[in-house]
């Protein structure tokens, strides 16, 4: 019995020892806090609508425990909200941080409109006073205004580059209806949204001022990746012939011409890029598209897809090296018959697949000063089309990794495209001028040596 006495006291005793040494909490004013990040910033946001969430890891690298007097955000009236290890509150006391143990803060930040067109910086920091001393963790935001486009639009429309606009929900242009995108204008799409044309869509952007049609999520994260959006489509009612200077990109489809009625009114698509899209990127049918200096890039299926209408692209890139996916369609394919017409002129086709090129029928069909990749059969069923091309050459683009398809000075396509169509397309996507050398490159990318 004594024994056993003896050897619970000695047990109560280690208890108690460990208790005190864990509420023991270090008083060194020079201890600091561990963090995740020095600065929260949050990537460009939308007004009007929550945030993103943020998240913010404080170690406490200490054998003691420690005691945080304060916790609180400089700026009594901070946009930002916290949640400290589920607790909500932008000002805390005396939070207790164990040995080696972590503190999660998840911040939030509240946008509210203030009909400005730029954005603004919204600037707080984050105080940690322990010891004495005090931390910080910087916290920033830029907010932007938008105009919301929630209903169909019914009447004549300018969209100018003041502010983005921000479409909601899949919105109708009414039949009969203009709507005017000028230059430099962003237009941003929620998920699974989409622009429906019935009236006529012009978009007028520029060299310096492209107008830009892609998804909300603007987070680095986000870059290049598709599916994030539907995307714009054109249907018999539509009147739209020009589309100039613009990208589209990150979506699920991207201009779809979706006619049942053939119309051979020219719809003129120049200085634009279409890319990252889990379907097509260009889709036409019953349509006369005239194309150049197009880059078209990164597609589920095709980048171009013509059917029962006419086509003629110069000066254009397309590549496919889609990933995500396993992808059965060529790069381009054009199922027109009878009095249809598909040219390619002073262009490159290549990508990932054997053969990037299908042809339905050979008729009407040419494709001059253009590299292509395509397989022995594909160029012995095709010759008769072909005039002064380049077969499987590597294009030599500056930087696949960084999206960077401007040619280097080895490139085949370099002084290779055809000198007849200078004149009408002079410069190229980026404003450089065809006319410098003996030769246009193909491609939508003239060789300079700035590059």
């Amino acid at each position: 019995m004594q024994l056993s006495r003896f050897l619970f006291i000695i047990l109560l005793s280690f208890v108690v020892i460990s208790c005190d040494e864990d509420e023991h909490f270090t008083t060194d004013p020079n201890f600091r806090l561990t963090f995740s990040s020095d600065t929260i910033a949050f990537d460009t946001l939308f007004t009007g609508f929550a945030s993103t969430t943020k998240q913010l890891k404080v170690k406490n690298t200490s054998a003691d425990a420690i005691s945080i007097s304060h916790l609180y955000l400089q700026n009594s009236e901070s946009p930002y909200r916290l949640n400290v290890n589920g607790i909500q509150s932008n000002d805390l006391m005396d939070v207790v941080l164990d040995a080696k143990d972590s503190l999660f803060i998840f911040i939030e930040v509240g946008l509210d409109p203030r009909d400005e067109d730029a954005p603004r910086l919204l600037a707080d920091q984050l105080k940690f006073e322990l010891n004495g001393q005090s931390q910080e963790v910087i916290l920033e935001t830029f907010a932007q205004d938008v105009h919301v486009i929630d209903a169909d639009i019914s009447e004549n429309t300018i969209w100018t580059g003041d502010r983005p606009y921000l479409l909601t929900k899949s919105v109708f242009l009414a039949d009969g209806v203009d709507l005017i995108v000028n230059e430099g204008a962003r237009v941003y799409f929620k998920k699974n949204t989409a622009l429906h044309i019935k009236g006529n869509l012009e978009v007028h952007g520029s060299f310096q001022r492209p107008v830009y049609f892609g998804s909300s999520r603007l987070e680095e994260l986000y870059d290049n990746v598709p599916g994030q959006w539907d995307g714009i489509y054109f249907y018999d009612e539509s009147t739209t012939t020009f589309l100039s200077h613009f990208t589209v990109e990150n979506g699920i489809n991207g201009l779809n011409f979706t006619k049942t009625i053939l119309n051979n009114n020219p719809i003129t698509i120049e200085y634009g890029i279409i890319q990252n899209f889990t379907r097509k990127g260009l889709f036409a049918s019953n349509s006369s598209i005239v194309a150049h200096d197009l880059l078209i890039t990164n597609c589920g299926e095709e980048c171009v897809r013509i059917e029962e209408g006419s086509c003629a692209i110069s000066h254009s890139t397309l590549y496919n090296s889609w990933f995500f996916t396993p992808r059965s369609s060529a790069l381009i394919s054009y199922q027109g018959v009878g009095e249809n017409t598909f040219t390619i002129n002073n262009s490159i086709v290549y990508g990932t697949r054997t053969d990037e090129l299908e042809l339905e029928s050979l008729l009407n069909v040419s494709i001059d000063n253009s590299l292509l990749k395509i397989g022995s059969s594909a160029q012995t069923n095709y010759s008769s089309v072909f005039t002064n091309c380049l077969f499987n050459e590597d294009p030599d683009f500056l930087d696949l990794e960084e999206f960077n398809f401007a040619l280097n000075a080895e490139s085949p396509a370099v002084n290779n495209g055809n000198i007849e169509f200078v004149s009408t397309y002079l410069f190229d996507l980026a404003g450089n001028r065809r006319d410098s050398d003996a030769a246009p490159d193909m491609g939508c990318f003239e060789f300079s040596e700035t590059e």
